[in-house]
């Protein structure tokens, strides 16, 4: 399988003075369930699970379970990550590795139930929670997200229906190496600072869009769902951080999963991340990018709570069946220059927050279709994948030292050896 980057643009600003660490926007479920005492609409409770309308039966035949594969893949790449975890679950197998150490200086290795930054899956996340506004009546996917946000957008931009925001159809550009510091040194230097979603997406629309028609091609990015989060914030009164956590982590009692704002640190358990920065000797150093702002695609998990998280959704017990049926929607458009090596052969294969990928079989077998998504911020790179029937599901981190974005080769050895 192959994908284009999940990178999630990372707010970058000078580290001096470093700012002081603020208190997490989401302490507890007490916590979040205060906040919204008072507020015109309830915490939500999670819907009945619909199993009938949320998991389909596979017909794909899944192979044994094979851990001395697994674990050859995820030692794969030993000279781009300082360390790699891996937990596969399910009725068909389950497995857990790790490859490498968790901190260069002690060489303490990778714990098994470390947490690590997620990237890009926060969007599953966010997707979710729009979802669940639509089953409330508060959001209209039909209805263009400037009738939410009416000053975000430039004033000659063509509607741009909410859906289209999920589903990576909406036209909207996407930031450029130019727009944040990008380089290792500059990453380092800059990793603390904050810049509010609508700076982003400022910055963003300053360029072409990709293509004309909102809904007619698809096209991976961060622009629409930072427009999605600023969305949920117009709609609710409060941080979409602190919508994930009442709406989803605390129903599910996701303990080691958190939301954060601004606190650049990591509690608990996890591996360090770094990036390889180059030295004028013609060198480099590993750098220690553990700690940076969180604000854009910042959640931090385990594999153990994205694996409860992906049964949750897969269930039905965060959405019901409409909302269900919108999350596994595939449009039928082309993808953007797309072509043979993507998931989608040159057609879409992102529905709303979720990636749908074959994985080729081995020796002729027929390949194994999984639903899930990747991650990557600097340091870390993640993801998540299940059979649609959740008979085998997979949740992996590692520690890349390349930078920013998915080092999909050894994602595919991961998802291969895991699923194929």
């Amino acid at each position: 399988m192959t994908s284009k980057s999940s990178l999630v643009h990372r707010k970058a600003a000078a580290p001096a003075p470093r700012p002081r660490v603020r208190t997490w926007a989401v302490l507890s479920c007490a916590t979040a369930a205060a906040v919204v005492m008072g507020a015109a609409a309830p915490a939500p409770a999670a819907p009945a699970a619909h199993p009938a309308a949320a998991v389909h039966r596979a017909d794909d035949p899944l192979p044994e379970l094979n851990p001395q594969a697994l674990q050859q893949a995820i030692a794969g790449a030993p000279n781009r990550v300082t360390g790699v975890l891996a937990r596969v679950s399910g009725p068909a197998g389950h497995w857990t590795g790790t490859y490498g150490v968790a901190d260069t200086t002690t060489q303490q290795p990778v714990p098994v139930d470390g947490r690590f930054r997620l990237g890009s899956v926060t969007k599953t996340f966010i997707a979710t929670v729009v979802l669940q506004l639509t089953a409330e009546h508060r959001v209209d996917l039909d209805q263009p997200v400037q009738r939410y946000l009416p000053d975000l957008l430039p004033a000659d931009y063509p509607p741009i229906p909410v859906r289209t925001l999920l589903n990576f159809t909406s036209s909207l550009p996407e930031l450029t190496a130019d727009d944040l510091p990008s380089t290792p040194d500059a990453v380092v230097e800059h990793r603390f600072d904050d810049h509010p979603l609508s700076e982003l997406v400022a910055k963003a629309v300053r360029h072409p869009r990709p293509f004309t028609e909102p809904g007619h091609m698809q096209v991976y990015g961060a622009t629409g769902y930072y427009v999605a989060a600023m969305l949920v914030e117009k709609v609710t009164g409060h941080s979409y951080e602190r919508e994930i956590a009442r709406r989803i982590l605390c129903p599910l009692h996701l303990r080691q999963t958190t939301a954060p704002e601004t606190d650049p640190t990591i509690p608990g358990l996890h591996a360090h991340g770094y990036i390889s920065v180059p030295q004028p000797d013609g060198g480099s150093k590993l750098v220690d990018i553990t700690e940076q702002n969180p604000r854009a695609g910042g959640m931090i998990s385990t594999t153990a709570d994205l694996d409860v998280f992906l049964r949750a959704l897969f269930r039905g017990r965060l959405l019901a069946p409409a909302q269900m049926k919108e999350l596994l929607t595939v449009p039928d458009v082309d993808y953007v220059n797309g072509g043979k090596d993507d998931p989608g052969q040159g057609k879409a294969y992102y529905s709303a927050g979720l990636i749908r990928a074959t994985i080729p079989g081995r020796d002729g077998r027929p390949g194994v279709t999984v639903w899930g998504k990747t991650g990557s911020t600097y340091g870390y790179t993640d993801g998540m994948f299940t059979t649609p029937d959740l008979r085998r599901r997979l949740a992996y981190s590692f520690n890349p030292v390349t930078g920013g974005g998915n080092d999909m080769a050894l994602v595919n050895q991961i998802l291969r050896a895991a699923f194929a």
